[in-house]
């Protein structure tokens, strides 16, 4: 692997990981070829590490709330994104029409979705507050970090739009349709052209969110936040964790039932994430969604000790 890439690889993982084990672990990532299995394997391992790193960041009642808001946000929104692409136009949504219990799991997630929007509508004035503070004093550092979600997915959107007119399909190089059990339409690309470009995506997309939580980590770091009042925090935070507990609830309880009732095709490759099975791909949305509830209730508690600041 590329010392560069190797490099940037490691910066993903937290500041206290790095100092134990950067050096060795450069050493090690550049022994190894620069493949898209790898990339992929050791970004997950840093989301891990920062998930553990949660409690120490050193930050205030207010910082650490909104900090956990964010990153607990960021996951559940990719935790149902993946949900939502792993059923959608595949036999498991049309098993919900025959199954009550099916569909009532299922609308219990959206509802959980509509919830997680309101959520973040109502955090957003902390955000536009950040910019607000960052723009009066003049802090490009701040605003710098700011303007990386935006610009993540912009480029996001750009790179899965032109795609299609770039090779004259209409396939969108989404993670999703890259293959599985069933035949590709005929306008579209091969398997080997949709396998590159889907890996492509897929890797944005985590890049992407790694950026986001890392760029408004550090953008908290540098604000003061103590104008905000404490309902500010305890209200989005508090119903950001009955969101993700309404999602969490319901994609367990649908893979409880969509195994009872369908399991053949929850265990065939139509509809999972990179061509895995439509039960790996549940089996990481709920893995995710539990530890987006764990940092909600974790913001929630800080929002609720502010008034002790």
């Amino acid at each position: 692997m590329n010392p560069r890439v190797a490099r940037c690889l490691t910066a993903l993982y937290p500041r206290a990981w790095r100092q134990r084990y950067q050096c060795e672990f450069e050493t090690f990532l550049e022994a190894h070829p620069s493949n898209v299995k790898t990339i992929v394997n050791v970004a997950a391992w840093a989301i891990y590490e920062r998930i553990l790193s949660l409690g120490d960041i050193p930050m205030d009642a207010r910082q650490n709330s909104f900090t956990l808001m964010t990153f607990a946000g960021l996951a559940a929104f990719a935790a149902g994104v993946n949900f939502y692409w792993t059923v959608d136009d595949t036999p498991l949504a049309r098993a919900m029409h025959d199954h009550g219990a099916l569909f009532a799991s299922w609308t219990l997630v959206q509802v959980g979705a509509l919830a997680l929007v309101t959520a973040g509508i109502l955090s957003s004035p902390l955000f536009f507050n950040m910019a607000r503070k960052a723009f009066a004093d003049r802090r490009r550092d701040v605003i710098l970090r700011l303007a990386i979600p935006l610009c993540a997915a912009a480029a996001l959107l750009a790179w899965l739009v032109s795609v299609p007119v770039l090779i004259h399909s209409h396939w969108v190089p989404t993670p999703w349709d890259v293959a599985g059990d069933w035949t590709a339409p005929a306008d579209w690309p091969s398997l080997s052209t949709r396998w590159i470009l889907g890996s492509v995506s897929f890797t944005a997309m985590i890049a992407g969110l790694l950026a986001t939580a890392i760029s408004i980590r550090q953008a908290v770091l540098r604000t003061e936040l103590s104008e905000p009042q404490r309902s500010s925090f305890s209200i989005p935070s508090l119903l950001l964790v009955g969101s993700v507990a309404a999602m969490t609830i319901g994609v367990l309880s649908w893979g409880w039932f969509v195994q009872q009732y369908a399991p053949t095709d929850f265990h065939i490759r139509n509809g999972g994430l990179l061509s895995s099975t439509n039960f790996a791909s549940w089996a990481a949305t709920s893995i995710v969604l539990v530890a987006a509830a764990m940092m909600a209730i974790k913001s929630f508690r800080s929002a609720l000790s502010v008034r002790t600041q």
